[in-house]
Parts: C-alpha cells; structure tokens; sequence
C-alpha cells in the first residue's frame, strides 16, 4: 500500500508494516509478509519475448504526455524484490536487474530506467523455485501450511482418540460451526472471552477457553473472513459491547471496483519490440499499473497476456498451467500465432466510511440456530437515475469512470495505432473491431460488486476507542483476549489485493500473542552458581562447564529418545516435557551423549498427589543395545515385573533410579519414596541400610520441585528443593559396590510411568 492509501491507520501500524528510516524496511511486517507468500521474488515463471516487449511498450507508453496515470515511476514503490533485500545480498546494480528482467547484458538501458520497468512486474503470490527438495508450490495458499502443522501436531500427540486430541498443539475440527463467543463482563467493565459456542450434530456445545496463569491469557482470534468475522463479533457482542464498540461493527463496508477489458491486437503493434528470437512456445505475461483518480482514490491494473504462438488440441491445459489468473482462461483461449490476447483488469478503491455499505444481522432468518449476516454496499454501478446513493457512492462512480478511462489508455498503448478487437462478455465469442487509435468499447467490462471477494473494513482498528472496533494490533475495544485477523481490520482498503497486508497484520498479531499475552513458560536461566562458573571458563578460556540438556526449545527437546511401548510417552508443551499414557513401562532419554561424573540438575511438577509416580535414571548403557551386564538373568529375576521385549526396563538393572512417589508404591517402603535411589536398602524393616535416606520436602501438585543428583565415581548424592518455599534437603547419599551396574559413562533418562503424568524443564547439567 501506498502512504496515502492508508492515512487513517494507526501510526504504529503503519512503522511496524513498513519501518520508515533509519529503521531498516526489511525488518518490517510487509517484508516478512512478502517472503513468506512469494511476493519478494521476481516472476521466475513469467518471461520471455511477449513479457519483455510488453513491458517495454508499455513503459514507453506510459511516458507519454496524454497517458497519464495519476502516478508517475518516481510516486511508486520498488519491487519488493529491490525493496526487501535479505541479508547478505549483494547491492542492486544494473547488471542484476538486466538478469532479473529478461534483458541481454549487452542492454545499455540505465539503472532508473532498469528500476522503473521492474516497477511494471506483477508481485504475484507464486514460488514457482523452492528450496532444495521440494516442490514448486505455485499459488500461494496457507493451506498446506495449515496441512502440515496438524500432521506435525497429530504425530507428537501420538493418538487418534479424545485423549489423543487433547495433547495437540493445534486441530482443525469438521462439521462444527462456530454459533457465538461466551462472554464474562468483569468488575472494570471489560469483556473477557470464556469459552467458545459451537454446533455440532445438530446441538450447541461450549468450548471452554483455559484460565489464565502465569501471568498470561488464552485468547480467541476471529478470522473468518470479513463477513462471518462481523456476524461472529455482532452475535456475541451486541449485549456486552452495546453503546461501545459494538456499535460501529458493520459498518465502514468496503470492496474493490472492479473491471475486465480484454483486447486482441496483431503482432504488429508490438513487433518493434519483441527481441529477434525464436518463439518456440505459446507466451505469457503478468504486468501491474498503478493509478489515482482525480478525487484521490487509488486503483490499479493487473494485466495478463497471452499468444504468438497456435493454441495447440491442449491448449486449455496448457493454458491452464501458464497463465496465473484462471478467470481469464476463456479469453486466452482466443490467442494465436499472430495475435496477443491482452485482459486489463481494473481495481479500485472504495470510499470508506459509506453510509450505504454495511453488514447487520438483523434478519430473522437463521444458520446454525443464529441469525445471518446481510451484507449492504452502495451500489456504485447502478444508474444515478435508479440509486443516486451517498455521497462516497457517487464519489466511486468518479473513481470507476476515471479507472476505466485509464484502462483505454492501456490498451491504446499496447495497440500501438494498429486496428484491434475487443473481446466482450467475458470472452464469450462478442467481438468489436476497432479502429487505429480508436478507445476501446465495453459496457460489460464492470463486474458486480462484492465479486472480487475483497471485503474489508467492519471491524476497523484504530487508537481512537469511541470511533473504531479494534487497537492497533486487532484486538477488540474494551475486551482483553478477542483478536480479529484478516482485512476486516483495515480502516481502509487501497486497492492492492488485500493479501499481503492480512498476512502481515496477522504475523505482528501473531508476534504479540506469543511474546506478550499468552501464558508462557519461564524463560530458561542458569541458577547464579551455575553462572558463575560458566563466566570463569569463558574468561579462562576453558569449555563451559554448565549446558542445557533441555530448555524448552525443540532443538533440545529433539535430542531425546523415548524407549518403550506405543500408547505414550514424552510430550513437548508449552516449553516443558510432560509425561503421559496408559499401558507399559517407558523410558524418555538424553540419546545424544553418555556422561561419567556429572552433577545434574532438573525441575519437575507433578498433577495428582495419589498417582505420580516417576523416576531419573542415571548411568545406564543404551537401552536399544543387548543387555551385557553380569548376571543379567539373577537380576531380572530379582525384578518380578521387568519385561524383556520393553527396552525401557533394562536401565532399572543396569542403572540407578531417582525416584518420585511420595506414595511408595508398590510397598510403603522408604526405597520406594521420592529422593530415594529406588529399590537400593534403606534400612526398612528387615533390611540394611546401604544408602543414607532421609525424607525431602512433600510433592505438592502444580509446585516445581528441583533435584541435583551428583555422580562421582560410585557415590551418588541426592538434593530436593520445593522452588516455590526454597526448603531443600539432602535425600539420599549411596556409595554403589556393583560394579558391573552404572557403569561409567551412561545415559540419562526420565521415566514414564502409566498412568501417571508429570511435567519436567530446566535440565541442565555439569560434567
């Protein structure tokens, strides 16, 4: 969007989209915005002979004194692709922009003229090279990205059931339509969203949304699409936000104007231009003008071409593949070898603020046991004389006639004083010749409002509480945890599609909800000994003595293994590992690395102060391998339940556990209890005592507890720390006389326990 297209957006909005100097404009929401949907990159499958002679024709047109578009080159911006360079890009010369352009290195044209014609390429939304192994995407489309994360997400839950469903970080649920938000009006007047109403099998149900912790909220973001997304915020707030922000949802209705001119003109009028080169192909091109209308409102043209080539028996699939608009296949279909077939397409800007343009539900007609939306727009298309409308409908009339004014320029520049046809009714077979210089006749060419599926505008952000719906970054007035994504934000449209700047609202919406309002865990941070012993290696020079075995990140999370039956395991959530399944014995272990003598450090939470039973095995060999200890058959025996076919079994005979079970499962016996290296004699009743245990700080549910288990040589020592009263005691100390069992160096893991859930973060580790 252009400075003027969007004066009435908020201030920080607009910096954050496009950062103006010094800030650096690659760092902005619309960069990121134009790498991820393809935009940034030049059109690498519109090229060749036709692209390049039309591009050059119309540039050269457009110069000239009667072709005025509204804009000159120097009032646009550059290509994204010269705007956004990434890090580490060479500098824009000519040469590179030659190469970009189709152009010979022998082309002597200078670099501002170079820079205005890549201004006329189409910053189409198509990745048509990707990275190494995949393939092309075409179009851009959030779909497979949507695709893949809840593939991702469905593997990590590891289960298809309603338990299964709950571990997912995201899911897409069929056949349920969402009927309203529930709301809870708090003591300060705001609204806060509770949960969400949907219908499913014919009957509602209430989604409850999470209570808010740590400092942070669960949040609703309505993103429906402009339409559903007023209906969907009318539906639910027009009690709680009445006489305040619900008040002026609907209204500030806005579109695109919309026009198709389709010509054909003879080779001739672009044979000037075309290189001396064989066309061995039916030849496509993507071209973009932009244009402003006397009364200030913005328009632009996307122009698609086709032919110099015959239209083979497959030329509908041919054409199909080539050509990115598919509207315009039909048209394209009338190309040949001696002529092009040329659409202008018209865009423009709708007046905001139009008393005629608004969405309501009021209708007693009913979708889903709630009332639908009706949609009203001033009708700028309609005779005066029939609906003169407001005075922002009249004023698009002015704005419609004036783009359609340009588009006949266009199409004169490309004719090029040669006689032309002009193709009508959307390509149909109507044909008007006309003569040289003569402007194009089409009372067909304008579309039907609402047709370009580019509403906007309802729920209009702005700083100003009393005269928008949502803040600067969408979410609704006077509530604290409802966001709205998509173009109903925009206070207005411009007449770019609308796309790029959703997706670069929604990423900067996306940005706050992550860092800001969502609960999150605690960030990850060495304790000040552990600190301190780091600064003193790095400032000796030496290897830091301190390191993560897990931080809450994926990278760390990805260096552990889980050992054991399906049915369960090890969950990444929210920045911690929490356990969970039904069924057999499992082992969760750091796979990358053995260690000999370390001092180790690890948080855990348990749930349920009956079942939580859990363990941190030290020094066991790799669970995956044949068991080689000595007398491996006594200790399996010894072991009442171990389970040969389960590797996570074999540290329980080739290792030590830490436990946790205030409970002491299955016997009472202080060997079982938390801070106890299981099953190790500690003098219960008839037996010896060979490791020193005294009993730690009570589990409580929702507390994270800390152990620091030290290994060195054959002694193992044992800290609990309650994290939230800073009580810590020593547990246990063991000087181990097996030699064959925790041998050194070995593995660390947690244990699984079914049935029994428990959460873990901040392992860290000294070795």
């Amino acid at each position: 969007m252009l400075d003027e297209e969007w004066t009435t957006w908020p201030q920080s909005v607009r910096e954050a989209l496009r950062p103006v100097p010094p800030a650096n404009p690659a760092g902005g929401y619309f960069a990121k915005a134009s790498r991820q949907i393809g935009v940034k990159e030049t059109n690498d499958f519109i090229y060749g002979p036709l692209h390049v002679a039309l591009r050059s024709q119309l540039h050269a047109g457009l110069k000239q004194p009667g072709n005025e578009t509204g804009f000159t080159f120097a009032d646009l911006l550059d290509h994204p692709a010269v705007r956004y360079p990434d890090p580490g890009e060479p500098s824009l010369t000519a040469a590179m922009l030659r190469e970009w352009l189709g152009l010979p290195a022998t082309d002597a044209t200078p670099l501002a003229e170079l820079q205005e014609l890549f201004k006329l390429e189409a910053p189409l939304a198509v990745s048509s090279t990707t990275l190494p192994g995949q393939f092309p995407t075409n179009k851009y489309s959030a779909v497979p990205g949507l695709i893949r994360s809840v593939r991702l997400a469905g593997t990590e839950a590891d289960g298809i059931d309603a338990v299964g469903d709950g571990r997912k970080r995201i899911m897409i649920v069929p056949n349920c339509h969402v009927q309203d938000l529930v709301t809870e009006t708090q003591a300060d007047n705001w609204v806060r969203i509770t949960g969400v109403r949907v219908w499913q099998n014919g009957a509602s149900v209430v989604i409850p949304l999470a209570q808010p912790r740590d400092g942070g909220q669960s949040a609703v973001v309505i993103a429906l699409g402009t339409v559903e997304t007023t209906r969907l915020a009318l539906t639910s707030f027009q009690q709680s936000l009445a006489g305040r922000a619900a008040q002026r949802m609907g209204t500030n209705l806005v579109a695109h104007l919309r026009s198709n001119l389709t010509i054909r003109i003879p080779r001739k009028s672009i044979e000037s231009n075309l290189p001396q080169t064989l066309i061995p192909s039916l030849q496509c091109s993507a071209l973009l003008v932009k244009g402003k209308a006397s009364n200030g409102r913005t328009f632009h043209f996307q122009i698609t071409a086709s032919g110099l080539n015959e239209l083979g028996i497959e030329s509908e699939a041919e054409l199909f593949k080539k050509i990115p608009t598919l509207e315009h296949l039909q048209a394209m279909l009338r190309a040949t070898d001696n002529s092009v077939v040329i659409t202008i397409r018209g865009i423009g800007d709708m007046t905001p603020r139009n008393p005629d343009s608004f969405i309501d539900i009021n209708t007693p007609e009913l979708d889903f046991d709630r009332p639908k939306a009706v949609v009203h727009l001033g009708n700028a298309k309609a005779d005066p004389g029939v609906f003169l409308g407001s005075t922002q409908t009249q004023n698009d009339r002015t704005t419609w006639a004036e783009m359609d004014a340009v588009a006949d320029k266009i199409a004169l520049i490309f004719a090029n004083g040669e006689p032309y046809e002009v193709l009508t009714d959307k390509g149909s077979g109507k044909v008007i010749k006309r003569a040289a210089n003569q402007a194009p006749f089409d009372d067909t060419r304008r579309d039907d409002l609402g047709t370009t599926h580019h509403d906007a505008g309802t729920m209009r952000m702005g700083d100003d509480i009393a005269d928008a719906v949502t803040n600067d970054f969408g979410r609704i007035h006077d509530t604290t945890n409802c966001y709205v994504a998509g173009p109903a934000l925009f206070p207005s449209v411009g007449s770019p599609n609308p796309m790029l700047t959703g997706v670069a609202l929604a990423k900067r919406t996306g940005d706050l909800l992550n860092g800001d309002v969502l609960p999150k865990p605690a960030p990850f941070t060495f304790a000040p000994d552990e600190l301190a012993d780091n600064q003193a290696a790095a400032a000796a020079g030496k290897p830091l003595p301190w390191r993560a075995l897990f931080d809450g990140t994926a990278a760390t999370f990805g260096r552990w293994r889980l050992a054991g039956p399906v049915g369960g395991g090890m969950l990444h959530l929210n920045g911690e590992m929490v356990s969970y399944g039904t069924g057999g014995l499992r082992l969760f272990y750091y796979a990358t690395e053995q260690f000999g003598d370390f001092t180790l450090r690890l948080q855990f939470k348990i749930f349920d102060s009956t079942n939580h039973n859990s363990g941190v095995f030290v020094r066991f060999p790799r669970p995956t391998f044949d068991l080689t200890i000595d007398d491996a058959e006594g200790r399996i025996a010894r072991e009442p339940f171990f389970d040969r076919g389960n590797f996570a079994w074999k540290p329980v005979i080739t290792g030590f556990e830490v436990q946790i079970d205030d409970n002491a499962r299955p016997s009472g016996l202080r060997k079982h209890r938390t801070g106890a290296i299981y099953n190790i004699p500690a003098d219960d009743p008839g037996e010896p005592q060979w490791q020193t245990f005294t009993p730690g700080p009570t589990l409580t549910p929702a507390v994270w507890f800390e152990y620091e288990v030290i290994v060195k040589n054959n002694d193992y020592t044992v800290f609990l720390t309650n994290t939230q009263t800073g009580e810590r005691k020593q547990t246990t100390s063991f000087h181990n006389t097996d030699g064959p069992r925790g041998a050194s160096p070995g593995f660390i893991g947690l244990q699984v326990y079914a049935g029994s859930t428990v959460a873990w973060r901040h392992i860290r580790i000294k070795s």
